[in-house]
C-alpha cells in the first residue's frame, strides 16, 4: 500500500510539474481570449495556424473568395511590394511597418488585424516593442504564406501568435490590446462597420489604432472603397474620439486612440 501511494504520488508531481512549465504562457495567451477559445492557447505559436473562426459565418462575398487563392498571398509577397513602393500605398513593406509603429507605439500586446502575408506583424514582433503579436486573418492562403515566411527566416521563436479568424466576430475579450494595426483590408471586409466596432471593443482605454485602406475613385466593383468623410464616420460610430483621418493619393489611413 505504501509503495503504491508512492507511486501515485510521483505521477501526480512530475503532471503537475508538467503543468506548472506550460502554465505561465498558456495563461497569458489564454487571458486574451473569448471563453470559447481559451483551450486553443495551448496551440499559439509562430509555426502554426490556429483555426479561430466564428461557428456561423455569412456566405464569403467574392472580395473574400478571391484571397482563397494561393496566387494572391503570392502576389502580396512578392509581386506588389515595389508597386506599394512606387506609390500605390505610402510605400513597402518597411514604410507601412514604420508609418504604423511611429503612431501606435510600444506596448505590451499587439493585434496586426487583417494581417495577410505578416509583413507588418512580423516586423512589429521582432522590433522588441511588443510583449507579444496576434497576426489574424481570414484568408488561410494569407496565413499559409505567412508561417512559411516565418520559417523560412528560421524565426520560429518570434513571439507571434498566427490565427484564422473573422474581423467581424474577434476570438478576443474586451480591452486586451494596447495597438492595432490594420493594414490595407477595409475595403475587403464585408460588414467594416461591424468590423471597426469588434476593433474598438477589443482595444484597451488608451490604446491606439492604425488603419489603411483604398480611397475612390477606386470603383466599388469587387471591393468596397471609401472617401475620408466615410472612414471618419466609420471610426466615430464605432466609438472612438479623435478619429484623425489622412489621404495621399489613393490611400487613407485613420489614427485614432480609444479614450
Amino acid at each position: 500500500m505504501l509503495n503504491f501511494m508512492r507511486i501515485i504520488i510521483i505521477v501526480w508531481f512530475q503532471s503537475t510539474a508538467a503543468l506548472v512549465s506550460q502554465t505561465p504562457d498558456f495563461l497569458y495567451l489564454s487571458s486574451f481570449l473569448k471563453p470559447s477559445y481559451e483551450a486553443d492557447a495551448k496551440d499559439l505559436s509562430s509555426s502554426s495556424i490556429v483555426e479561430m473562426m466564428p461557428t456561423t459565418t455569412n456566405a464569403r462575398p467574392l472580395r473574400q473568395q478571391l484571397f482563397a487563392s494561393p496566387l494572391i498571398s503570392n502576389l502580396y509577397e512578392r509581386i506588389l511590394p515595389p508597386l506599394w513602393e512606387m506609390g500605390l500605398r505610402i510605400g513597402g513593406p518597411d514604410a507601412e511597418y514604420t508609418a504604423a509603429v511611429e503612431y501606435l507605439g510600444t506596448g505590451a500586446v499587439a493585434l496586426d488585424l487583417s494581417c495577410g502575408t505578416g509583413f507588418v506583424g512580423k516586423r512589429m514582433a521582432l522590433s522588441g516593442m511588443y510583449q507579444h503579436v496576434f497576426a489574424l486573418d481570414y484568408s488561410m492562403e494569407m496565413l499559409n504564406e505567412c508561417v512559411a515566411s516565418i520559417n523560412r527566416e528560421n524565426n520560429k521563436s518570434l513571439p507571434i501568435s498566427i490565427i484564422r479568424g473573422d474581423a467581424g466576430n474577434l476570438p478576443f475579450n474586451d480591452n486586451v490590446f494596447d495597438a492595432v494595426h490594420w493594414g490595407a483590408a477595409m475595403h475587403c471586409v464585408p460588414d467594416v462597420a461591424q468590423a471597426m466596432k469588434e476593433v474598438h471593443r477589443v482595444i484597451k482605454p488608451g490604446g491606439k489604432l492604425y488603419a489603411t485602406t483604398f480611397l475612390r475613385p477606386f470603383p466599388d466593383v469587387v471591393f468596397r472603397f471609401f472617401t475620408l468623410q466615410d472612414i471618419q464616420q466609420l471610426g466615430q460610430n464605432a466609438g472612438f474620439m479623435n478619429v484623425d483621418v489622412e489621404g495621399r493619393g489613393v490611400y487613407g489611413i485613420l489614427r485614432s486612440e480609444n479614450k
